[in-house]
């Protein structure tokens, strides 16, 4: 940060800089800030499973399932390619789910997307005393995420 010095003219405890030049440096480094986490979110070793809302058809099932996942606390356990913000590390990496064959630590068979509605409608039921909650979805809501999740192959 540059010197700021005292201009007599200024109030005592006040410098020359102008809010101008405040305000165009507090910008700067909010740029610089927003391009760093731009980059770390898509420095994924499997960045060819990303995917994005605006990937598939405007109103597809899909498109809603990225739109409702956002709009839930999912990211704040998991990582899930395509859902800006969900980064986190607590639950497993969703990147590949619908090529797994088990899920929830291997205590819940996938065999599609059935299976993993069942699991995203009732965690606890499938794996008793598991850390993921059970959300509340609605069955609407389950089959438009799972329209998403089918798609992380």
């Amino acid at each position: 940060m540059p010197y700021l010095h005292r201009n007599p003219s200024c109030k005592s405890g006040s410098s020359s800089r102008s809010k101008g030049t405040v305000t165009a440096v507090v910008g700067t480094l909010a740029v610089a800030l927003a391009l760093v986490m731009m980059n770390s979110a898509f420095s994924s070793d499997r960045t060819e499973d990303l995917v994005t809302a605006s990937e598939f058809v405007p109103e597809s099932q899909a498109a809603e399932g990225a739109r409702i996942i956002a709009s839930k606390p999912c990211g704040a356990c998991h990582t899930i390619p395509g859902v800006p913000g969900a980064k986190a590390t607590i639950g497993p990496n969703l990147a590949g789910v619908a090529s797994r064959t088990k899920i929830a630590g291997g205590a819940v068979d996938n065999r599609g997307p059935t299976d993993l509605k069942a699991w995203i409608m009732n965690p606890g039921g499938l794996k008793p005393g598991t850390a993921m909650p059970n959300l509340g979805l609605s069955d609407d809501e389950a089959t438009k995420i799972v329209a998403f999740l089918v798609t992380l192959k």
